[in-house]
């Protein structure tokens, strides 16, 4: 709960820096003017600033940004620059959620810092570290970084109020509510003239998330009611409409009803001017909560439905549950049980769900882990090595000098140069020799880590294919379905185990493929009511026991086809999915006569599809093996025809090497 809030903070914070946009344009275009005639540590400056301003809406070209500076500052030797640079590189990955990157580049940073003994960088640098492992749960190793910067600032007499305020926040995840209080004191304290207001009021924000959770709701009214003032005064519309929803939420633990519904009502107001949807669903939560208590259970029922059709649109797990609890316990207190029984079975489906996501979120946060320990370890050896190559050098150089030192002391003989000749050279053909090793290593780390990731995208692959046959299976028992259920639970079982007993492979041969093809359709056929015909042909000339497939490859393709081009159909239905031979490829055509591309775009929901957007990067990985595309998708509506037709390239050289490398690893 308390995560939540400060989570919520920050989004507003965020969602203010979207106005200043246009006026970040145009700086944006006045440095890139100046960067024409700069050099040296100017040069590096605008660009770090630049990089900065591009972040907000491109995070790909802040980051080629970021690596020119890197680039720039290494050239002219300006350590402050380079720091920078990896520092600005490392809050991008982790803007876009990329921890196991981000840390990467928090730690070539400390490193680097450390060695030039730049401790107010070195600082910043920790401070950043602390936000990352704290957006990873990992709040131990997020304080341990945020007091290993306080302590350092605290050594330089530096004041730092943001810095107080971070920790406060994650001294109260921890549930340690006086270290919390003492930190936003401090954070009071050491705050400027120019940003006492802002500390202040930010801490103020914290100090009433804190009292309303311990349930002293008159202290957070009245820190809330200071926080509107503050939200007036500088014309902060985003906070004041949160501020009053809040103001209204400690009225109604209150039972003061009526001023409970006034801030509601002022909240919905700014909202509404702003379009902004959750605060509106929130108002209509509030309302039917309000109306609960005051058993007026009918107006209660109104402001619930609103408050759960505008939550439908949102699509979150946690807003659903909440709202169907609600329901649950109004339509129970009104004695309509059939409804109320149908809203506690939907609160009981959306817990598991979040309890689902919970789940999978903390293996992604361990997998980070693994990650992070892996990097470190790669850069330690690298280190490892290039000091060993650089003794070498510098140990053949010594010997350079000596032997020109004694050649020209002692006017040795012919053989003893030519001996020494030969000393040369040997030491020549051993430098080579191990070079070639190592080029051996990085060849063979370089293939570990396409395997790795290859294994990665088929990991991610796997979860999204489960989830949405569960959903399907859900969907049957939730409508009584019962015989069907069991039949699809039955084919379902029988699925799951076969992409369990080959999820050690990356690829399967093309028969196994076919298995789990068919298995699917059968699946989405019963699924559908056999509502359409499916075939599945293979070329004569293609042998399905010689050549393999990524596993599950084609699958979302399919299940696109089904979901987004058949089923809005009306009419006769039919799939046809084809493999067919060639000399470099295997050849795999889905074609359905469904609603055709456009009318299928214009159905789907916004939101982008997580199983084809993994697809696609699983396709990309291949592509590294030919100069052909390898995906095709075409409208194949002409009159009354209608349909689409997929066709995938699947080089035979890139799955045959991905199979080799598997069995040698």
């Amino acid at each position: 709960m308390k995560l939540t809030c400060y989570v919520t903070l920050f989004v507003f914070v965020f969602s203010c820096k979207i106005t200043t946009l246009v006026a970040q344009t145009k700086t944006i275009d006045s440095i890139s003017e100046l960067l024409v005639k700069a050099k040296d540590t100017n040069r590096v400056k605008l660009l770090l600033q630049k990089g900065d301003l591009v972040r907000d809406h491109d995070k790909d070209r802040a980051l080629a940004i970021f690596d020119e500076s890197i680039l720039a500052a290494k050239k002219i030797d300006y350590a402050n620059g380079e720091i920078d640079g990896i520092h600005q590189k490392a809050i991008t990955y982790g803007m876009a959620g990329d921890y196991v990157e981000s840390l990467n580049y928090l730690s070539q940073g400390i490193q680097l810092a450390r060695e030039h003994n730049n401790l107010e960088r070195l600082s910043q640098l920790h401070k950043t570290s602390g936000i990352v492992y704290k957006r990873l749960g990992d709040y131990s190793t997020s304080l341990e970084n945020y007091l290993n910067s306080l302590e350092i600032i605290d050594s330089l007499g530096i004041k730092n109020a943001p810095l107080h305020v971070n920790i406060g926040i994650l001294y109260d995840l921890l549930e340690n509510k006086e270290k919390a209080i003492e930190h936003f004191e401090k954070a009071i304290d050491e705050a400027s003239d120019e940003s006492r207001d802002d500390t202040e009021n930010s801490v103020l924000a914290n100090l009433a998330v804190m009292d309303f959770a311990s349930g002293d709701y008159e202290a957070a009214l009245e820190k809330n009611l200071r926080r509107a003032e503050y939200a007036k005064k500088i014309k902060n519309n985003l906070d004041l409409c949160r501020t009053y929803a809040n103001i209204g939420g400690c009225y109604l633990k209150l039972k003061d009803w009526n001023k409970s519904e006034f801030y509601f009502q002022k909240s919905l107001k700014i909202a509404e001017q702003l379009s902004l949807k959750p605060q509106i669903a929130l108002y209509y939560y509030n309302l039917a909560n309000l109306r609960f208590e005051q058993e007026r259970y009918q107006d209660a029922i109104t402001s619930i439905n609103e408050n759960l059709d505008l939550v439908a649109e949102l699509n979150e797990y946690s807003l659903f549950r909440k709202s169907h609890d609600l329901a649950f316990r109004i339509h129970q207190k009104a004695n309509r049980l059939p409804t109320a029984i149908h809203h506690l079975n939907r609160t009981m489906a959306y817990g598991d769900s979040l309890m689902n996501a919970t789940k999978v979120k903390e293996i992604q946060q361990l997998q980070i882990r693994h990650d992070v320990s892996l990097k470190d370890k790669e850069l330690k050896e690298n280190a490892l090595e290039l000091q060993l190559l650089n003794t070498q050098v510098a140990s053949n150089q010594k010997r350079l000098l000596y032997l020109l030192i004694i050649t020209l002391l002692l006017l040795v003989t012919a053989g003893l140069i030519y001996r020494q000749f030969r000393i040369k050279k040997k030491s020549y053909a051993v430098l080579e020799e191990k070079n070639d090793m190592i080029s051996k290593q990085n060849k063979t780390i370089e293939t570990i880590n396409s395997e790795l990731e290859k294994r990665m995208l088929r990991a991610q692959m796997n979860p999204h294919f489960i989830f949405n046959s569960l959903n399907s299976i859900q969907y049957l028992i939730t409508t009584n379905d019962r015989v069907n259920a069991l039949k699809y639970l039955t084919k379902f079982s029988k699925l799951l185990r076969q992409v369990l007993e080959s999820s050690i492979n990356i690829s399967l041969v093309l028969r196994e493929e076919m298995e789990l093809l068919k298995i699917y359709l059968e699946l989405e056929s019963l699924r559908f009511d056999n509502s359409f015909k499916y075939e599945i042909k293979i070329d004569e000339n293609l042998d399905i026991e010689e050549h393999e497939l990524p596993m599950l490859l084609v699958q979302p393709y399919i299940e696109n086809a089904i979901i987004h081009g058949l089923m809005p159909k009306d009419g006769d239905k039919t799939l046809r999915v084809n493999f067919k031979d060639s000399d470099a490829f295997v050849i795999c055509e889905i074609e359905d006569n469904g609603v055709g591309i456009q009318k299928s775009i214009a159905s789907k929901r916004k939101k982008p599809s997580r199983g084809m957007a993994i697809t696609e990067k699983r396709i990309q990985a291949l592509k590294k093996y030919t100069d052909q595309e390898l995906l095709k998708i075409e409208n194949l509506n002409s009159g009354k025809q209608t349909g689409t037709r997929v066709t995938i390239l699947i080089p035979k050289q890139g799955i045959h090497q991905t199979f080799d490398s598997k069995q040698a690893v």
